[in-house]
């Protein structure tokens, strides 16, 4: 869902959600998408059109997984001797990719089956294509029928989707059988009522967290920052913002448009809040650094899939944050298997990522109802992928309340932040040194935590005017993304994963200290904060510049300019 709350109501945008089966998917099941769950609540209608046009985003696996995580790891690890050797997306590429081989294999059984093949990626991870209801239904052995929800129609396939046999073992999941997220996933409508901002502004969050920029010792300058949304932004309230604010940017903005297969076009304005929100924080909070921002056509799972996939490969991209995601009872164990691997990958390049924790507590999928729910069954305790993946860093909530020097003088656990354990992810070797996990089987989420509730709100200005006073961990994610884009500048070079920094308290029994900010006191439902870790605020939040001082040094990471070559 998208983490944007709008005063104290949730607002939110859903991934559509899948089978829960906890176990991570493997290559070899034969299974390339599951039924979602949430035809359980929908009405049967009929057959798809046979002629109606899917958009398919077929995923290879890595012929050597564990070569993959072994690498991963050790450049990730302040012990290993190649820590922060990172590599180039075309590196690794060449060293774990499925073979162009293989890659012309699938694209050859595709396009024998009639799919047409409409974009291919240097990785050899991912194929894009496109295919009529009756080709799909054909391929896959599946059927796509029609569905009504909230007298909505919409596609989804009622049987699970089956790799033919020339594929099995080859490709581990497909994405694209529905759409019922371009249906209910859009954006609140925000008012605008306001004629000044209220709420946080920049200064307030860069006092608060005593950032770099704050201190005038980096502003992001020579870092990419790349936001993961759908939908757009208005490039006048980008201008509003930064000129009320005193925001003098150095770094360039720039949109990448990801997938429009089937000429759906370009969104209207009024759906583009969350990317607004995302925009602004991170080029305010870090006016140095160039933002990318890879912006889909719509919220369906298989956009968000080809998102994560351009990302990754852009060798531009130093730091990632996403608002959006859906908890993981719900998710597709195939697809979150194979998104994982693009978020691997990414950390194999040394790419710092954040993500939403979620904005339900403890029980992440929310109100019981689709798209957010699981129908016919409690809330579940349950996290939000994709923040729950090891390779990124979960950005929790807290309530933040300032002096009025913008110091800040209490902070609490939000109740809406997100936070628990997976049950698709293990326990990652960065968390085995916390003491107070509520697993040590599973992978704990959030790792850190900022302030995220609307009633100590972030200032919004959108479709020119200011809008109410917004919160929710979509505020946390991208503010944390400004913050690394200022660590690199100051190091200068990459960091990699955020956890290797945000647990080193713990390795080196330093925690808190002078550079985390232990959050004692509230809870997120099922979980309250406490001294140490907590599955509430994760390590609590950040005195950012004592903070970045004690990050482990990479050792090998080629230099920024190395990697922010300029390709369109």
């Amino acid at each position: 869902m998208k983490r944007f709350v709008l005063l104290a109501a949730l607002m939110t945008a859903a991934f559509v959600l899948s089978s829960n089966l906890p176990a991570r998917a493997l290559s070899t099941d034969g299974i390339a998408a599951s039924v979602p769950q949430f035809e359980s609540a929908a009405t049967y209608v009929g057959p798809a059109p046979a002629t109606q046009k899917v958009h398919l985003v077929v995923f290879l696996a890595y012929p050597n997984q564990a070569a993959v995580d072994s690498f991963t790891q050790a450049v990730n690890d302040p012990a290993s001797s190649s820590y922060g050797a990172f590599m180039t997306p075309d590196q690794f590429a060449s060293t774990f990719a499925p073979s162009p081989s293989t890659y012309t294999t699938v694209e050859y059984v595709l396009v024998g089956a009639g799919v047409q093949v409409i974009q291919t990626y240097a990785n050899r991870k991912v194929i894009d294509a496109v295919a009529t209801v009756a080709q799909a239904d054909a391929f896959f052995h599946t059927i796509i029928s029609q569905y009504k929800y909230n007298n909505v129609t919409y596609y989804a396939n009622s049987i699970p989707a089956v790799l033919p046999s020339a594929l099995k073992g080859i490709v581990m999941a497909v994405s694209g059988f529905n759409n019922f997220a371009t249906h209910v996933a859009q954006p609140p409508h925000v008012q605008n009522p306001l004629t000044t901002p209220f709420g946080y502004g920049p200064l307030d969050i860069e006092t608060a967290y005593n950032e770099p920029v704050h201190l005038n010792r980096a502003t992001g300058q020579g870092v990419t920052i790349a936001i993961e949304t759908a939908y757009d932004y208005l490039d006048g309230d980008a201008t509003g913002y930064w000129s009320a604010f005193g925001v003098k940017r150095t770094g360039y903005l720039f949109r990448k448009f990801v997938d429009d297969p089937v000429a759906q076009g370009l969104p209207l304005p009024g759906q583009s809040d969350e990317t607004t929100l995302d925009m602004q924080q991170t080029t305010s909070n870090a006016p140095g650094a160039n933002v990318l921002v890879y912006e889909g056509v719509d919220p369906l799972n298989s956009t968000f899939d080809d998102i994560y996939e351009a990302t990754v490969i852009d060798p531009r991209v130093d730091v990632v944050t996403t608002s959006w995601g859906s908890c993981e009872a719900g998710s597709d164990p195939n697809e979150v298997a194979a998104d994982n691997d693009l978020f691997e990958q990414g950390a194999a390049e040394g790419q710092t990522r954040f993500a939403a924790a979620g904005d339900n507590g403890s029980r992440d999928c929310g109100t019981n109802n689709p798209p957010d729910g699981l129908p016919g069954q409690p809330n579940p305790i349950n996290v939000d992928f994709p923040s729950s993946s090891p390779w990124i860093g979960a950005s929790g909530g807290t309530s933040l309340v300032l002096n009025a020097n913008r110091t800040i003088k209490s902070e609490t656990a939000w109740s809406g932040g997100g936070g628990g354990f997976s049950q698709f992810f293990g326990l990652p070797k960065y968390q085995t040194v916390v003491p107070t996990l509520a697993s040590r089987v599973w992978r704990n989420t959030p790792d850190v935590a900022l302030d995220a509730d609307p009633n100590t709100p972030y200032a919004l200005f959108y479709l020119g005017s200011w809008a109410l006073a917004v919160g929710g961990t979509s505020c946390v994610a991208p503010n944390l993304a400004a913050m690394y884009a200022q660590f690199d500048q100051y190091w200068g070079h990459r960091l990699g994963l955020s956890q290797t920094g945000l647990y080193n308290g713990f390795r080196l029994h330093t925690y808190p200290g002078s550079a985390w900010h232990d959050i004692v006191a509230g809870s997120n439902g099922d979980y309250a904060a406490h001294p140490g870790y907590d599955n509430a605020t994760g390590v609590g939040s950040l005195n950012a510049y004592n903070y970045m001082l004690q990050i482990p040094r990479t050792r090998g990471a080629l230099p920024l300019a190395r990697r922010s070559v300029w390709h369109r």
